[in-house]
């Protein structure tokens, strides 16, 4: 045999242990229908077994349609019946699908099982930093900013949330704008998806002759969806507040309540979000306060993003001379890290 035929048959042979070696290791999916999809396959949820090809964009076949399918990955997995465990789909040695949990393997008709999702780390953190800003000249002089930031940690079934903002306009070298608003929120997923936890929220605007507002409560609330890039949180409760407003001081028992909703698109390349809280107080006047922040994050290059946004606030009992609304349009830049 020549040379040359020699090396033609070991890139040959080469090739071949390569490509047994990666199937090895990729994830499959057998169909009823005799179709072998390989892959990663990276959840089981609203009745389909979603995997991710080499050569193709993630996708999902139905879970009745699916004969059997073995993962190298772990999962959290919930069954029919709700009961939750920890395990690796498998096959036995004759073919048939099992659930390995703490070793031991199990049948398992894949039929049965309501959500399979990859655990979910320890410990999280995502940041955001943005500033938006308008100049406009002529016959009037004006200036426009909103410089605003926020984080998120979770530790194992406790999370924190933070933002903060500093919004300054100014007409003819006339303020007419000047508000500082921080919000803390903390949650304890004490049963998934309920929590308990509490809040902080400072808030002063001068120029509407707000001196201060504190507000702390205590929360009840409940996860409705956080699974595939959606996040959706309802929170009710009940605190107190102090506040400073026309040089009158007032404090007294309040009534929370706060949504906070987010939803990657375009593969996570834009992002929704919208959040609001509502604070009826009992004292004084009632005022009733509602706060809101809706828009759309654009990445544009790896952490940086363009950023539109939506706030509107709203009091009932409003301070003298003010208006009992404040809508703001803001378009802006933003980094996450």
């Amino acid at each position: 045999m020549s040379s040359n035929r020699i090396v033609a048959v070991l890139q040959l042979l080469a090739a071949g242990l390569a490509s047994v070696a990666i199937s090895a290791h990729a994830d499959q999916v057998v169909m009823k229908n005799g179709d072998v999809i390989t892959g990663t396959v990276n959840r089981i949820a609203d009745g389909k077994v979603w995997i991710q090809p080499s050569y193709a964009d993630e996708f999902g076949v139905a879970v009745g349609e699916v004969e059997k399918m073995e993962a190298d990955l772990l999962f959290e997995v919930e069954l029919a019946e709700q009961q939750k465990v920890e395990g690796q789909f498998q096959l036995s040695p004759q073919g048939d699908q099992q659930l390995l949990v703490n070793g031991v393997a199990q049948a398992v008709d894949l039929t049965s099982v309501a959500l399979a999702v990859q655990p979910e780390p320890y410990f999280t953190r995502t940041s955001n930093a943005e500033i938006n800003a308008t100049f406009n000249s002529g016959n009037t002089d004006s200036q426009s900013s909103l410089v605003y930031a926020d984080t998120r940690m979770k530790w194992g079934e406790h999370r924190h949330y933070a933002n903060i903002s500093f919004r300054r306009d100014e007409t003819d070298d006339i303020k007419t704008k000047e508000q500082d608003l921080f919000n803390y929120n903390y949650n304890w997923l004490f049963n998934r998806p309920w929590f308990m936890g509490g809040s902080f929220t400072f808030e002063r605007d001068p120029i509407k002759e707000l001196d201060h507002r504190y507000t702390v409560g205590l929360l009840f609330g409940r996860d409705i969806f956080n699974a595939n890039g959606k996040f959706l949180s309802v929170s009710i409760g009940a605190g107190w507040s102090d506040e400073e407003q026309s040089g009158v001081s007032n404090s007294g028992g309040v009534g929370l309540w706060k949504l906070f909703y987010n939803q990657n698109l375009i593969d996570g390349k834009m992002s929704l979000f919208h959040d609001h809280n509502i604070t009826y107080q009992f004292y004084a006047e009632n005022n009733t306060i509602f706060k809101s922040n809706t828009g759309l994050r654009f990445d544009v290059y790896k952490n940086i993003y363009l950023t539109t946004s939506l706030r509107y606030d709203y009091e009932t009992e409003p301070a003298p001379n003010a208006s009992e609304d404040d809508l703001t349009f803001a378009v802006g830049v933003g980094a996450s890290f």
